[in-house]
């Protein structure tokens, strides 16, 4: 993978629309893990719902032309994730916890031990 300074980029490239400021922050900490510049632009358009065209107020993600091969691997990557993991797990307590939650908001037993069970 190339390391760009965002000085270097050239051109800048759509890769995708966050349904809100949660997912966009966690899309971009998965691209920059992988060492993909990201521009995020509209998350303070949300006042503006309504008045504006819904594309025009998403939170949009953008990436380097260069690199925007490598983010849309990690993209499709996460949308498969999110396919088929459940919105929520159940711990062996019998709550149910968000899929975010790695530890249970009841017992705090964790996750991983919950599935191990």
């Amino acid at each position: 993978m190339e390391l760009l300074h965002p000085n270097d980029v050239q051109q800048w490239q759509r890769l995708y629309q966050a349904a809100n400021s949660f997912e966009a922050g966690l899309v971009q900490g998965l691209l920059q893990h992988a060492a993909v510049l990201v521009r995020v632009s509209g998350e303070y358009l949300a006042g503006a719902a309504g008045e504006l065209p819904l594309n025009d107020v998403g939170i949009q993600l953008w990436v380097p032309q260069q690199q925007f091969p490598c983010a849309q691997r990690i993209i499709n990557q996460y949308l498969q994730q999110l396919k088929h993991e459940p919105a929520q797990w159940q711990c062996s307590c019998g709550e149910l916890n968000y899929q975010s939650f790695d530890i249970c908001w009841s017992c705090l037993q964790d996750k991983d031990e919950t599935k191990s069970q």
